[in-house]
C-alpha cells in the first residue's frame, strides 16, 4: 500500500498495530481543536489591541508562535469567511466527543481541550455549526465585543447588515 498512499500524501508512516492508525488520529485531532481556538484567541486580541489582522496573520506565520492550524484558519479568521469549510463546526462535534472518550478511557486529563469545548458549542449554538471550524474566532469576537471596520465583511453564515451570526443551513 506504501506506493499508492505515496502518490497522494506528504508524508506516509507505518503505525504499526491495526487501531494506532485512529488513535494517532485523536492525538492530532486533539491539537487541531486546541490550535483553532488558540489561532482565534490571538487574532481577537490583536484585533482588539487596534492591530490590523492582515498583519497579524503575517507576523505570527513568520514567527514561533505559529501552527499549522493557524497557517489553515487565520486567512479565514482574517477575511472572516468560513465558507466553504474545509471541516464544519457541526462534524467535528463528533471528532471531539470521539477524542473526549478515548482520553477519558485512558485515565488521560485533557485540561486544555475541555477548554475549548464551549467555545465550539457557543460557534454552534450561534448557528456556525456548517461553516468551517475557524469560526470559533466569531463567538470570541463576540465576547469580546470587537466590531469589524466597515469595509470587513461577515462572510457567508452571518448578516453584514447586522453584524450578527445567521443560522447555517
Amino acid at each position: 500500500m506504501r506506493p499508492a498512499l505515496e502518490a497522494f500524501s506528504r508524508v506516509v508512516y507505518d503505525l504499526g498495530v491495526f487501531g494506532n492508525g485512529s488513535r494517532m488520529k485523536y492525538v492530532a485531532n486533539l491539537l487541531v481543536a486546541i490550535h483553532n481556538v488558540a489561532s482565534a484567541e490571538a487574532m481577537v486580541l490583536g484585533m482588539k489591541a487596534g492591530l490590523d489582522p492582515r498583519m497579524v496573520l503575517e507576523v505570527i506565520k513568520a514567527g514561533a508562535g505559529t501552527s499549522r492550524m493557524f497557517e489553515a484558519r487565520a486567512p479565514m479568521m482574517v477575511a472572516d469567511k468560513y465558507d466553504p469549510p474545509t471541516m464544519k463546526i457541526k462534524v467535528w462535534q463528533k471528532d471531539m466527543d470521539v477524542i473526549g472518550a478515548f482520553a477519558d478511557s485512558l485515565g488521560v486529563p485533557t485540561p486544555t481541550f475541555n477548554a475549548t469545548m464551549p467555545v465550539y458549542a457557543a460557534a454552534r449554538s450561534m448557528g456556525l455549526g456548517m461553516l468551517d471550524t475557524g469560526a470559533v474566532c466569531t463567538v470570541l469576537e463576540t465576547l469580546a465585543g470587537v466590531k469589524r471596520s466597515k469595509g470587513a465583511g461577515r462572510g457567508k453564515g452571518t448578516s453584514k447588515a447586522a453584524g450578527k451570526p445567521r443560522r447555517a443551513r
